[in-house]
């Protein structure tokens, strides 16, 4: 790159010397810009006062002759000489003036009759007219000017009544005065040049009152303050600028012997290190004026003393930074950043050299439920544990990134899915074997673990690891695995729950769109009487005409976190089949809730919104025991304030989770229900069978209430009757049906005995079930379901 040329630092100073006579000429040019704007400015007000002061002055006149005319008007010497005027000519000539009313010879007065002529039958007063112009009102004053020859007369009629309520008119009066002279003798002018007032009227024209000021012509009176303060104000600019020109000569010479001279010298030292030519001291024997100068030419020859040790150190350095810039401070792993350029790397040279690759994905299991009840310190310890045992699982040269949050990854090279799976393996060992309990923390933790392979022939699409590692990892946190999952076909349901599908449009429309949730009720009967205690509350999805089941929104709910969502909207829609009265009165509800949303206040504030209900329809909340509860003594206080406001608590699919024993201890649970795994055992004349009707005579002895769920054969209907169950839920007695076919007359549900209706049982005269009439009552049930899904 060819640099410009450099300009020599005299030259750099004569362009300053000119660039600041300039911006002096600048500054002068817009001082007298801002002169002349202030003198228009003071011209300005000047003229306003003028103008403001003549008005004034003219209303002032007209004020004081319309109140001469009302002085003359209620005089009662002028209406004696409207009735009789023998001393017409005294009264005008020598009273009005007598008794104050008129100030001066320059104002005259004179009388006229109703019709406007002059009460004198040859006038000798010439200035007054012989008669009142025409068109003016009788009743109202009028004023006009006149030019008679010369003289601006301003002429102002009034009426004069005989009594003060003017009923009766004598007359009118008429007053003249020379009007320039009457103006202009006020004492109150300070602003307008007298001489220069003048009215533009023409000979024996007449101008209205009202017309005035539109024929004044004036000029304003120079203010000599102003005048001074243009004088002073220029003489001062000019003195500025002169000693600006004579700073800046001066600034020149003395910036020419303290800076271009030296810096001169300073630049040829440093052609001279430039070049090799490196001294340890200075060699000049006359330091440098300004002691900054000096300062930077010592320093210069310091620098170049310690450069080469810097530059030595300077490459170790720079290694340093790069690696704490690849690091995850909290766990100490490779982080987000060099992951991608670690994997961008990796991508390249396994396409060179063609081999078998796994990308691996951890997840840590609830780490968000731990995190917000034991506290962010705790969190980020348990991080520091899961990062730990995952570097000592991996292999030698592997290396484990932190993607973000609970989140961890890894890829290794030549490898096989079996090698992979061993790997994942052995991170779980070292999770199992690690003691979270020192932290505090009482619930499992451990990681989900996502495979995804690529072998050597499929290395173009090495690209969708971490997708079909991300689709696996969401496989492994299914409910039944063994928390490793590696792609494949087994995974091939997961990834169209994690996909863009129907069941995912479906979901989140719902959520957005009141009414799409659709709620069908399964009865639960009562043992032994079989009459039906309450209804089960189960969510289908209404979507373009099909009724979308739980198996199929369930898993996208769960991968998507979408649980106290989905809660909130089944409970609104709840409120909305309740506030309808299409359930029959007395009927009670068992409404589901997930695990996650026991800890949420909005769905306690909404499940209390709901309690209003319990009069006519009892309520009973069903809790998940298949998952985790994380905030214990949150959810538990919870429960005891739903518990005041009339809610029952059932245990849900009870023996299939996390500890249920636990759960049973720490919550206000009512109800207990039996999972359909350990009602098929209790048809089983096995050990486990034994064990599972042994502890429901315990539960039932403690006073939990039971309810079986699943009963869809007559010995299992018999066999948990005969344990003392209090309740009963299957197919065998009743299938889930929409609100309004249960509200449809002739339904069971009435909450009632059952009696003959089959779709509730049917029985043979000796008590069992009569298998024609179930398989009837089944198929009426599957067609019903159809019609109405339909």
């Amino acid at each position: 790159m060819k640099w410009p040329d450099s300009i020599p630092i005299k030259h750099i100073a004569l362009a300053f010397i000119t660039g600041l006579m300039v911006l002096v000429s600048l500054i002068g040019g817009f001082a007298a810009y801002q002169t002349r704007a202030v003198t228009q400015s003071l011209d300005l007000q000047n003229q306003n006062a003028a103008r403001s002061e003549l008005t004034a002055a003219v209303q002032r006149l007209l004020s004081q002759t319309e109140d001469q005319a009302v002085n003359l008007a209620y005089w009662d010497e002028t209406r004696q000489q409207l009735v009789l005027p023998e001393y017409y000519p005294y009264w005008r000539d020598q009273r009005v003036y007598e008794s104050g009313i008129l100030p001066g010879r320059f104002v005259r007065a004179a009388l006229y009759t109703r019709a406007g002529t002059s009460i004198e039958p040859n006038p000798e007063n010439k200035p007054m007219p012989a008669r009142l112009p025409a068109g003016i009102s009788p009743h109202q004053p009028f004023s006009w000017l006149s030019n008679e020859t010369g003289t601006i007369a301003l002429y102002h009629s009034f009426p004069v009544y005989s009594d003060e309520q003017r009923q009766t008119l004598l007359g009118h009066g008429l007053i003249r005065l020379d009007f320039m002279h009457a103006l202009l003798r006020q004492a109150s002018l300070h602003f307008i040049d007298i001489p220069s007032v003048s009215l533009e009227l023409k000979p024996d024209e007449r101008l209205l009152a009202s017309e005035l000021f539109s024929r004044l012509s004036y000029r304003a009176r120079p203010d000599p303050d102003q005048l001074r303060f243009q004088s002073i104000l220029s003489r001062t600019l000019l003195a500025l600028f002169v000693l600006l020109v004579a700073a800046s000569l001066l600034g020149f010479v003395v910036y020419n012997r303290l800076l271009v001279r030296p810096l001169g010298r300073l630049s040829q030292d440093i052609d001279d290190m430039q070049h090799g030519h490196f001294t340890p001291k200075p060699s000049r024997s006359r330091p440098m004026r300004v002691s900054e100068l000096e300062n930077i030419r010592r320093s210069l020859y310091e620098y170049q003393l310690q450069l080469r040790v810097l530059h030595g150190s300077l490459e170790n350095q720079n290694r340093e930074f790069h690696s704490q810039a690849r690091q995850d401070v909290l766990t100490g792993c490779h982080n987000r950043r060099a992951y991608d350029e670690d994997w961008e790397n990796f991508r390249t040279e396994v396409k060179t050299v063609p081999q078998g690759v796994a990308f691996l994905l951890f997840d840590c299991d609830r780490f968000k439920a731990i995190n917000d009840t034991y506290g962010h310190a705790k969190g980020d310890r348990v991080l520091t544990i899961i990062a730990d045992a995952l570097v000592m699982a991996l292999r030698a040269n592997d290396r484990l990134y932190r993607l973000g949050g609970d989140e961890f990854a890894t890829f290794l090279s030549r490898t096989t899915p079996v090698q992979a799976k061993q790997i994942a393996q052995r991170c779980q060992s070292l999770l199992d074997a690690a003691n979270f309990g020192d932290l505090g923390i009482k619930e499992p933790v451990g990681v989900s673990i996502g495979i995804a392979f690529c072998t050597p022939e499929e290395l173009e699409h090495i690209d969708e690891l971490p997708k079909q590692a991300d689709i696996a990892m969401y496989t492994a946190k299914q409910p039944g695995r063994t928390r490793i999952a590696l792609y494949g076909e087994d995974t091939e349901r997961a990834s169209q729950t994690l996909v863009a599908s129907r069941e995912t449009s479906a979901l989140f429309q719902a959520l957005s769109t009141p009414g799409m949730i659709e709620l069908h009720y399964q009865p639960i009967f009562s043992l032994p009487e079989y009459t039906v205690g309450y209804y089960e509350v189960l969510a289908r999805i209404r979507y373009h005409g099909e009724l979308i089941m739980p198996d199929a929104f369930l898993p996208v709910i769960g991968s998507r976190r979408l649980e106290t969502q989905f809660d909130l909207a089944v409970l609104r829609q709840v409120d909305a089949d309740l506030s309808s009265g299409q359930l029959p009165a007395g009927c009670g509800i068992s409404i589901n809730l997930s695990a996650q949303s026991l800890s949420s206040p909005e769905i306690a504030s909404l499940l209390l919104e709901l309690s209003r209900h319990s009069a006519n329809h009892p309520l009973m909340l069903e809790i998940t025991e298949t998952s985790l509860i994380t905030q214990i003594n949150a959810v538990n206080t919870y429960l005891e304030l739903l518990r005041t406001v009339n809610y029952r608590i059932a245990m849900d699919d009870f023996g299939t989770g996390y500890s249920p024993l636990r759960y049973l201890v720490d919550l206000p649970v009512d109800v207990v229900k039996f999972d359909i795994s350990l009602v098929n055992k209790l048809g089983e004349d096995t050990r486990a069978g034994q064990v599972v009707a042994d502890f429901a005579r315990l539960m039932t002895d403690v006073g939990y209430a039971l309810v079986a769920e699943g009963v869809e054969t007559d010995a299992a209907l018999r066999k948990v009757e005969s344990l003392g169950f209090a309740h009963v839920q299957g197919y065998l007695l009743g299938r889930p049906v929409p609100l309004a076919q249960l509200a449809a007359p002739g339904t069971a549900a009435a909450c009632s005995l059952p009696g003959a209706n089959d779709s509730v049982l049917a029985r043979t005269p000796d008590g069992k079930n009569d298998p024609q009439a179930v398989e009837k009552r089944d198929q009426e049930s599957h067609q019903a379901e159809q019609r109405q899904a339909e």
